[in-house]
């Protein structure tokens, strides 16, 4: 007898190949059989007649680090159809760390990662895995080591080149981690203290996780003016490392910088054809989000959040000169300009008014006649526990980058605040319903290949991403008519429709486009 049994249904098994009809039957949280199967073999059937039956949707980018614990139910991505969670990204992952180090790097990371109210106890990235599993939750999960969190360790927050004996501590961290499960290393390196690490510490760092047959997933140094150079880099540090490079939320920001979504896929064509193992992943969206205090100039942040926040308090005009005048960092509201920086996050009720409204807005309700004023208030208000939306990539970019055959799609998603990036709910209905059915900028089978056994390759995860026998039971059931996003980004925290069954480890966690309240998600690790 099997658990369940889905029947009459699609198979888009998640390889690219064409849809083919069969039925696909769970038992011990494992695809037991895929075939015509009768009813007499199971107790539990799922009727999937005009639907597609594919794979657990893979996030390859999640910042549900913490929030995770606090909500362990993850509705926003299990709604959508994602059964699977990568952490730890942009660098900033929250292990391995030592407890000193808590309360300052909980702070820095406020705005990308919220700031719930959970029991960080944890120091090594096997004891936050160990953390997830006593919580208990439904998605799966797993995680990058982050670069930034390797060096806060060793060298804190330091703008200078590490030593010879700094990288090696460095290296035995990034080693520990991965034999305690880590996927591969993540750098952020717009993010201090990522951004103050040379090509040569990050290749030597990187050359440790190649060992255990890890990826280095980058978010660059520029993705707006300055990007050929930020591409270059990382391909430098892939082929002096031969570590496979996963370029993540690929993108080009700035009005200047539209159109050269080709050209900058040919840098990445040429590089693979001479070798090197590089993709690229991507959220289907005109508008990023990150951390407000982004829009302050890396040096600034070298003494950690409480000099910074003091700095942005009592001497602030050294930073506004060089937000204003500076242009060799990502500056974000030179490239998009502070009508398009939209707050979408904060701590204080006081300010929760601000949460959808954009900076210039709040400096004309504050009465600023700066808009950097009103940000940097903000900032220390909320003590740097601000989100933000910020508009500036086209949808012909978007479109071009989302139709190469290395590109997987992920969320990016930071879950605080009322008025969060809409991909953080809507990512692959979006895909699914926008860009294959209304669209059709590529096929079913091409989409869920992105979402599923690309992502799930790249990590290394073994058993998922495929509907095939013996392969972890993460499955997805959807209308091909129905599937779409409702979240927009004035009412963001909308489910998707036509996601009507998910699956996690064999347990139904979505029936009827409802959330069961299962939690059946498993920490991955080998």
């Amino acid at each position: 007898m099997y658990e369940l049994v889905i029947k009459n249904g699609k198979i888009i098994d998640g390889s690219g190949n064409p849809w083919r009809a069969a039925d696909v039957a769970v038992a011990d949280g494992r695809i037991a059989r895929i075939d015509q199967i009768g009813d007499a073999h199971t107790d539990r059937i799922i009727d999937a007649s005009g639907k597609f039956v594919c794979p657990g949707f893979v996030d390859g980018h999640s910042h549900s680090d913490l929030l995770i614990l606090d909500n362990p139910l993850a509705e926003q991505k299990i709604m959508q159809g994602i059964t699977t969670e990568n952490m730890g990204l942009d660098g900033m992952s929250v292990t391995p760390i030592q407890r000193k180090d808590i309360p300052g790097w909980q702070r820095h990371l406020a705005g990308l990662a919220g700031n719930p109210d959970v029991d960080w106890s944890w120091e090594s990235f096997a004891d936050y895995l160990d953390t997830i599993d006593r919580r208990k939750v439904a998605t799966n999960v797993c995680s990058y080591v982050g670069l930034g969190t390797i060096r806060l360790m060793v060298m804190g927050m330091d703008d200078r080149p590490a030593n010879a004996e700094e990288i090696k501590q460095m290296q035995r961290i990034a080693a520990e981690a991965m034999e305690q499960g880590a996927r591969g290393i993540s750098a952020g390196l717009i993010y201090p203290p990522s951004l103050y690490q040379n090509l040569d510490e990050i290749v030597e760092i990187a050359k440790v996780v190649r060992r255990y047959d890890g990826i280095f997933d980058v978010h660059m140094r520029r993705e707006s003016d300055g990007i050929v150079g930020a591409i270059e880099e990382v391909l430098t540090i892939g082929k002096q490392s031969q570590i496979p490079v996963l370029i993540t939320h690929f993108k080009i920001r700035g009005k200047n910088n539209w159109g050269r979504a080709a050209e900058l896929l040919q840098i990445l064509q040429d590089a693979r054809e001479q070798g090197l193992d590089v993709t690229v992943a991507q959220y289907p969206y005109t508008a990023g989000s990150t951390i407000l205090h982004a829009v302050i100039p890396p040096w600034y942040h070298t003494q950690g959040p409480d000099h910074l926040i003091a700095m942005l308090r009592d001497d602030r005009e050294p930073i506004k000169h060089d937000i204003r005048e500076r242009m060799d960092w990502e500056n974000f509201s030179a490239v998009v300009g502070w009508d398009k920086i939209f707050v979408t996050s904060v701590e204080s009720e006081a300010n929760k008014t601000l949460e959808g409204k954009h900076i210039a807005e709040i400096a004309a309700i504050r009465g600023n006649a700066d808009p950097v004023d009103a940000a940097m208030d903000l900032l220390v208000e909320e003590k740097l526990a601000v989100g933000m939306v910020n508009f500036g990539l086209s949808e012909e970019d978007v479109v071009e980058i989302m139709s190469s055959p290395t590109v997987s799609f992920i969320t990016d998603g930071l879950l605080g605040g009322n008025m969060p990036h809409p991909r953080t709910y809507g990512t692959c209905p979006r895909i699914l319903g926008r860009y294959v059915r209304d669209q059709q900028v590529m096929s079913w089978e091409e989409a869920v290949r992105k979402m599923t056994s690309l992502p799930a390759r790249k990590l290394r995860l073994k058993n998922k991403g495929m509907i095939a026998e013996r392969y972890d039971a993460d499955i997805v059931v959807f209308d091909p008519a129905t599937v779409i996003d409702t979240a927009t980004y004035e009412t963001p925290r909308n489910f998707p429709d036509g996601i009507d069954w998910v699956i996690v480890n064999g347990k139904v966690v979505v029936k009827d486009g409802k959330h069961t309240g299962a939690r059946n998600g498993k920490t991955i690790r080998d």
